[in-house]
Formats: structure tokens, sequence, C-alpha cells
């Protein structure tokens, strides 16, 4: 895998942002239906969908489904650990907006202390639930010790974050009202209990909101190639995807994180 990752960075290009790839129907290029992912370990992670009505007052600020390339996760986990020398088993793993799961399923290959799921829709969530367990069967073995994954259905507003070092990631699940309150929560959680955090932003449409919060700052922001598998069964033009990478920074007005971006 460590060769795959390292042809993958250097695939990377620092190129112009790609748009949130929503497109009209007619636009969507042909694409392999079932991701070989979901053949390969009996799961059910594919499909592209838009309308996911919950009840929910936040449904309307859902931006939709579509599970991230697996080289492309691999991909940005591997610079992650080439660049910061992260301890993984030191961090949860935190996949806010985690739809049906393959990140969480990707993210349970390295040795996490601990992989957390969290997602609005209860459709979703079980599918999710039955991937965990599927995936957890079909690569028994691969790993002589796996991270525990848990799946949570509920608001990512009301998310209770855990202690110790996290990493968060999210591939623009929200529109900019949910967004807001899911990084008051989180920069309250932090002026709590100072720690380690890094932010794995898929598609980072609301940098600018970000960018207003003394308590983070991007560390990098880059363009990943897909495999060609990944890309043959990608429903949209680009055969990248833009991922930015933050992480707190603990400073003396963390005490003042909470109130950052209320309104």
């Amino acid at each position: 895998m460590r060769d795959e990752i390292r042809q993958l960075w250097r695939n990377l290009g620092r190129k112009k942002r790609t748009a949130w790839p929503r497109v009209e129907q007619g636009q969507y290029r042909s694409y392999r239906a079932v991701h070989p992912f979901d053949e390969r370990f009996g799961v059910e992670t594919s499909g592209l969908i838009y309308d996911l009505p919950t009840g929910h007052a936040h449904d309307v600020y859902n931006n939709g489904y579509f599970a991230v390339a697996p080289s492309v996760f691999h991909a940005v986990m591997g610079v992650m650990l080439e660049r910061l020398h992260l301890e993984y088993q030191r961090f949860r793993f935190v996949d806010v907006g985690s739809g049906k799961g393959r990140a969480l399923l990707l993210a349970s290959d390295y040795p996490f202390r601990e992989v957390i799921g969290v997602e609005l829709s209860p459709e979703l969530e079980r599918v999710a639930r039955a991937n965990v367990a599927r995936y957890a069967a079909a690569a028994h073995g691969s790993l002589l010790h796996r991270p525990p994954v848990i799946s949570i259905q509920g608001d990512a507003t009301e998310f209770l974050w855990p202690p110790g070092p996290l990493v968060v990631y999210m591939w623009n699940a929200f529109t900019s009202p949910v967004m807001e309150r899911v990084f008051h929560n989180l920069g309250a959680s932090l002026a709590e209990q100072p720690r380690e955090l890094y932010l794995v932003y898929m598609h980072p449409e609301l940098e600018s909101m970000l960018a207003s919060l003394p308590w983070l700052t991007m560390l990098w922001r880059d363009e990943i190639t897909m495999s060609d598998e990944d890309y043959a069964a990608w429903a949209f033009p680009t055969r990248a995807e833009m991922c930015a990478v933050y992480q707190a920074v603990p400073s003396p007005g963390t005490a003042g994180v909470a109130s950052a971006i209320s309104h």
C-alpha cells in the first residue's frame, strides 16, 4: 500500500479549486453503479443520493451522499502520516456526516484508537451499521488488531465530541448553517479540553468560514487524483478530489473559542 500511496502523492497537483460536484442530471458521466470495493468486501457503500428526507429540520442543509474514493482516502491518510508523523493509535477518527460508512471502513484499516461516525439519516446509518459488521468479517485477519468502529444515528450539531486527540473527517456533508453549529460545538469542546486535533475536509466549500476561526489553521490544500478503478465508479466529470487539512492551534485565546462563530 505504501508504494500506491507514494504514486498517488506524486500525482497531486496544486490546481484550481474544484467546486462541489453537484451537476445537472444530464451531465453525470457514465459510471459503474456498484464500486468494486463493495463487491470485494460484501458491503453497500455505493450510490449518489441527494434527497435524504428524515423529517429533521436540518434536512434542508444536507448536501447529499456519495462515498469517498478509496484511493483518495488512503492517499490522504498516507500523506498525513508522512508529513505529520501522526501516531494514529493515539487518535480517535470521527466522520461527521458518515452516510453509508465507507470512510469508517477505510479508517478501520489504520490503527486508530477508535473510529466513530455520526449520520442524520436513519436509513443510511442502518446501512452503515450493517457494513461495519460485514467489513470486519470480510477483513478478518488482514490486521492483527482493528479499532472498534461505532456508527451513531443523530444530529451532528448535537454530537458530543469524545476526549483525547482527534482526526475529524468530513466530505462537504453540510451547508453553512449546520457547519457553523458543528464547529461552534467543536470549538467549545476544545476550549473545555484543549487537545490535538486535525481536520480532513474533502471538497472544502466553506473554507472562508473555517478561515475565520482563530483556533484552526490550514496546513495544506491539495487536489488528489484517484485510481482508474475509482474513476470508473465516479459520477462526476473531474477525476480528482480537493482536500484541505487543518490543525487546531492552542493559544491564550482558546477560552474564547466557543464564541468565535456563535451568533
